[in-house]
């Protein structure tokens, strides 16, 4: 009987070294793991988003629709289309994806250079892709963007480019 409760408490030890072994090599990998980059950073939270991401990322990236801002019956048209060509998700989705669309990529609607992102300026404003981080970078660090001619002061910015849109900007 002593030495089955001496083996027994010896199996008892190894089981919880073992356990606490693997625990901690697990925490150890898990906390090496480099962060996960939001997935479509260009697209702005809310409603909708992580829908579109789903339903449209089986055919295309979901940040397609950046480019094409639509009024409601344009998004309509377009959801009509992609369904036709395959893409699939319920009534209750597609409304969602109409919804987020409508509100985050209008038709033609001014750009508030204090709120949009790098792709928002990029395809409301024309900007390139540096041009467009120039100014979130300075919009960062020297706060909200009051006129135009703030908008100027962005380093490396082709003010052209400003200039011709400035009918579609906001503050």
């Amino acid at each position: 009987m002593k030495l089955h409760a001496t083996n027994l408490k010896k199996a008892s030890t190894w089981a919880l070294w073992f356990c606490a072994s693997c625990m901690i090599s697990a925490a150890l990998a898990y906390a090496q793991q480099p962060a996960q980059p939001q997935s479509h950073p260009g697209l702005p939270a809310g409603p909708g988003r992580d829908t579109l991401i789903r339903v449209c990322s089986t055919c295309h990236s979901p940040e397609n629709v950046i480019a094409n801002g639509q009024d409601r019956a344009g998004w309509e048209d377009t959801i009509n289309k992609m369904a036709g060509f395959g893409a699939t998700g319920t009534d209750d989705e597609f409304t969602q994806i109409l919804d987020y669309l409508v509100k985050n990529f209008p038709a033609d609607g001014p750009v508030n250079v204090n709120k949009a992102t790098s792709a928002q300026l990029q395809s409301g404003l024309g900007l390139t892709a540096a041009e467009a981080d120039a100014v979130i970078a300075y919009r960062k660090k020297n706060g909200d963007f009051k006129t135009i001619d703030d908008l100027k002061k962005v380093p490396d910015l082709d003010v052209k480019k400003v200039d011709a849109k400035k009918d579609h900007l906001a503050f």
